[in-house]
């Protein structure tokens, strides 16, 4: 049987997005296509708050904001985003071809922390019309986002990487947000207790609980981490590239064995805050993929090459997520195309065909090398 491209291999599909008063956008309503859609736009035309908004409505996070007012518009004291999907319920078969697609309704409320002269919290998740806790709304919609900063992934730090990895895992797996959250927070309780054990105002015993804590934590992210890095040998693409997980190991026992140093340095020495990955591909012939001249692209690869590898990662992305899931995620490609040669353009559009996507671009000729199926939105 031939499936209808509507429902795509996995029954999930963004149909629509509404924008209240969100960044730039006052009132904005927007019907998306079952394949690909383009949106195109000048600059400030608001076209990256669209691919924000989305990925807000599946992870209840976003990709630019520091703060949740800064998403509000100016006039405003909230904004609200609702998204409508359908989906098939349990698998596809052939009575279901005929059948109606179940429909699904998404809403994030965000506040400045003042909803009609009472506080209120910043953040508001809803389901058909139903509060709910982040935790219970994930998982409802998937999403990978494509970015141009994400080209640095491969030459940037350390810091960009770790996001890379958080951004993957947490997009789906909440115990994963809630360890890193922890996590986080104890990290910044133990380095404040370490300068006072370092001054003699607290004795060691202070730190156990914080330690402990961490170790919990950091060794879940540590195993979460691991295991999307290893997945990424299983992961079909049109060059061979290879991934070496580097992480911070932390354990009770490098916690204890560490600890006299991180007393004097004022601040915790291992964990997943000081992991990284590297990626390494054959440097001399990139399409050729000999082992022997593997080396990380980071240091020794052309521009074109840890481009290719950032698309590989994102490929690694699509796939994960699919296989942890069920779902196939929705593609999110905010403007990366001006950053990239043809080759490239091409591996990318190979990927939007086994996708919905959601494409902007300042450029109309972005259009030509699109499907041909392809819907365009013309913002002003």
């Amino acid at each position: 049987m031939i499936l209808p491209v509507y429902y795509w291999q996995l029954g999930i599909m963004l149909q629509s997005l509404h924008l209240q008063y969100f960044r730039s956008h006052e009132d904005l309503k927007i019907d998306f296509f079952d394949g690909c859609t383009l949106i195109v736009g000048p600059n400030a035309s608001g076209k990256t708050s669209i691919i924000e908004a989305i990925h807000l409505l599946a992870t209840g996070q976003s990709f630019r904001a520091g703060k949740v007012e800064e998403m509000v518009g100016f006039s405003a004291e909230w904004t609200r985003i609702t998204g409508n999907l359908s989906a098939l319920s349990g698998d596809i078969t052939d009575e279901d071809a005929g059948e109606e697609p179940e429909q699904t309704e998404l809403s994030v409320l965000l506040t400045r922390g003042m909803l009609q002269g009472k506080k209120t919290h910043h953040k508001h998740f809803s389901v058909n019309g139903i509060n709910r806790q982040l935790h219970k709304m994930l998982g409802q919609l998937q999403t990978a986002v494509f970015r141009p900063e994400d080209m640095r992934i491969i030459e940037g730090s350390p810091s960009r990487r770790r996001r890379f990895l958080d951004e993957v895992i947490g997009s789906f797996d909440a115990e994963y947000l809630r360890s890193a959250k922890t996590y986080e927070q104890s990290l910044k309780r133990y380095n404040k207790l370490l300068e006072t054990v370092r001054d003699n105002r607290q004795p060691t015993t202070i730190l156990e609980y914080w330690e402990r804590s961490m170790v919990k934590h950091g060794e879940y992210l540590q195993r979460q981490r691991e295991q999307f890095l290893l997945a990424t040998k299983q992961v079909s693409f049109a060059v061979r590239l290879q991934v070496e997980y580097k992480p911070s190991i932390i354990t009770q026992e490098r916690m204890d064995h560490y600890q006299e140093r991180a007393v004097a340095a004022g601040h915790s020495l291992i964990g997943p805050h000081k992991d990284d990955f590297s990626v390494s591909c054959d440097v001399q012939d990139l399409w050729r993929g000999q082992l022997s001249q593997f080396h990380n692209v980071a240091l020794y690869g052309s521009r074109g090459q840890q481009r290719l590898a950032v698309l590989w990662l994102k490929a690694c992305q699509l796939n994960y997520i699919e296989n942890q899931t069920g779902q196939k995620p929705l593609l999110l490609l905010d403007d990366i195309f001006s950053e990239l040669d043809e080759e490239n353009q091409q591996v990318v559009v190979k990927l939007i065909n086994n996708h919905q996507a959601i494409v902007t671009s300042a450029d109309q000729l972005v259009a030509s090398f699109l499907p041909k199926n392809t819907a365009k939105l013309q913002l002003e």
